[in-house]
């Protein structure tokens, strides 16, 4: 401690002021920093307690553990718990007598559950109703936790609705709004439900987005795999929906669906159109006309009228089969509350795919609701 000194007063003597260094110093400008002082002034925790009387007289260092403020807070504040902890069970352990009622019976006469009720249970407020540690033992909450199987969907909240597809003489044309309802809410007024897997095949999605985007994943891995690998061939239409049937299949058997039906559009390997459906059960269907959700009610009626099975598609044309498929999308924005009059629409040819994603519906008329029954004014 001395040297200590000596090396402060040789540093006055030189013009350097240690309260001078104090105040200048960015990291001491509060003085009741005690610690920081004394790192500063190179002085230990135990060097604050130092003295000049002789140690048989005071000696700071000769203090047990206990008595130094940390341990005398510990022991405080263990024998303030243990005391609280005593009377939470004294008061647990107290039981409530209610008045006689009038036939002369106490209410634990009449309920004698009330007696072991305020014995085994625990009516702290903050452990209300739970069983006594003390008896029952500590209380496991690992019951909140779910260890059981995986919940899967039972009900799609964000959905798509119709897709529309009709052949013609050289390829296949399909449609979708690009409308994803929230519930009834129209919600997502810009997704695309039209895929292209290849340069002669497209997927329509109806049904839940979050499944459809699933099935875009693995769609762009299979087509990663497939048509780009060095095996020297790829995937046409056929060959996609019967992937996608087991696909499909598989998920149902798991109890797990892709809560989706599926129409796969295209050429297949001898380049003739190509037309198929896929629903959640894994079950297919094809025909010449395919529409699903409210379009199977709406808009099969009027594809049929153009082609109306398969020895007619050989004389519809390409303008045709493109007019009747707008023609229809128009209807079900008229008709469907799930619909928008923002589509997508793609031809598929020997030539590839020509996509649009952005079509938007004209010539638009609401004449015809004049004539519908309890539109507007109309009573009768």
């Amino acid at each position: 401690m001395s040297q200590k000194f000596d090396h402060f007063l040789q540093l006055k003597r030189q013009g350097m002021h240690f309260n001078g260094k104090l105040a200048g110093s960015s990291a001491l400008k509060n003085p009741m920093l005690l610690q920081k002082l004394m790192s500063s002034a190179g002085l230990t925790e135990g060097d604050q307690y130092a003295t000049t009387l002789p140690k048989d007289l005071w000696d700071p260092t000769a203090f047990p553990a206990w008595a130094y403020k940390e341990e005398l807070a510990e022991s405080h504040q263990n024998v303030t718990s243990r005391k609280n902890d005593e009377d939470a069970r004294l008061q647990r352990d107290r039981v409530e007598f209610v008045p006689a009622t009038d036939q002369g019976r106490s209410g634990l006469e009449e309920n004698p559950s009330m007696i072991l009720r305020s014995k085994t249970m625990n009516h702290f407020p903050q452990a209300w109703g739970r069983p006594r540690d003390d008896i029952y033992g500590a209380y496991d909450p690992s019951y909140l936790h779910s260890n059981g199987p995986k919940a899967h969907t039972s009900s799609p909240i964000v959905t798509g609705t119709s897709v529309l597809a009709v052949k013609f003489k050289d390829g296949v044309v399909i449609a979708a709004d690009n409308l994803a309802s929230y519930g009834s809410l129209a919600r997502f007024t810009d997704v695309k439900r039209l895929r292209t897997f290849n340069r002669r095949t497209v997927v329509g999605f109806g049904g839940d987005v979050s499944d459809m985007q699933y099935l875009d994943r693995l769609l762009l891995s299979l087509d990663i795999e497939e048509n780009h690998g060095s095996s020297g061939h790829d995937l046409n239409a056929r060959n996609l929906h019967t992937y996608l049937a087991k696909v499909m299949y598989k998920r149902r058997s798991d109890i797990n669906p892709l809560w989706n039906q599926l129409l796969v559009a295209g050429l297949d390997g001898d380049d003739q159109p190509f037309l198929s459906s896929v629903d959640l059960l894994g079950t297919t269907f094809s025909s010449p006309t395919l529409a699903t959700g409210f379009g199977a009610h709406l808009a099969q009626p009027l594809l049929r009228k153009v082609v109306d099975d398969e020895a007619k598609v050989e004389s519809v044309t390409r303008e045709q089969a493109t007019n009747a498929v707008k023609e229809c999308m128009k209807v079900l924005f008229y008709r469907d509350a799930r619909s928008l009059d923002k589509y997508s629409i793609a031809v598929i040819t020997k030539d590839g795919v020509e996509l649009k994603e952005d079509e938007q519906l004209e010539n638009q008329s609401w004449a015809f609701a004049e004539m519908i029954k309890g539109y507007g004014t109309q009573t009768v």
